[in-house]
């Protein structure tokens, strides 16, 4: 009976609840994820107008999604580092800067896949 309990659907409405309110909160408080949001716009529409192949829509969605996914773990580790250690530590500032890198080589893939998918149309 534990298992009917567990995978309640008002469980699961509940969870989706809570993602999108952990969205909402890096929209409203990130400046990056905000910046990020609008390439993504624009990667989006420029997908749509140059009507890029559904490989090409594949790799874009699935590079974004990774971008900005890897913006709200970096927010979740920073506040959580900060929670938890409020004073300067090494420790702490060595597992922000490490977050931090998880968003930049994801933004520097993000970047180069926009390169190579528009890069033929806007040459």
């Amino acid at each position: 009976m534990s298992f009917i309990k567990s995978h309640h659907p008002v469980k699961h409405l509940k969870s989706f609840r809570y993602a999108f309110s952990g969205i909402l909160h890096s929209l409203y408080h990130e400046a990056n994820f905000r910046i990020q949001i609008v390439i993504t716009i624009f990667a989006v529409i420029g997908g749509l107008y140059f009507q890029i192949s559904p490989s090409e829509w594949s790799v874009l969605i699935i590079a974004f999604a990774s971008l900005l996914s890897a913006e709200v773990l970096n927010t979740s580790i920073e506040n959580f580092a900060d929670f938890l250690i409020p004073k300067k530590s090494e420790v702490v500032r060595v597992v922000k800067d490490l977050a931090a890198g998880f968003v930049l080589i994801n933004a520097v893939a993000c970047f180069l896949i926009l390169i190579i998918i528009f890069g033929k149309y806007l040459i």
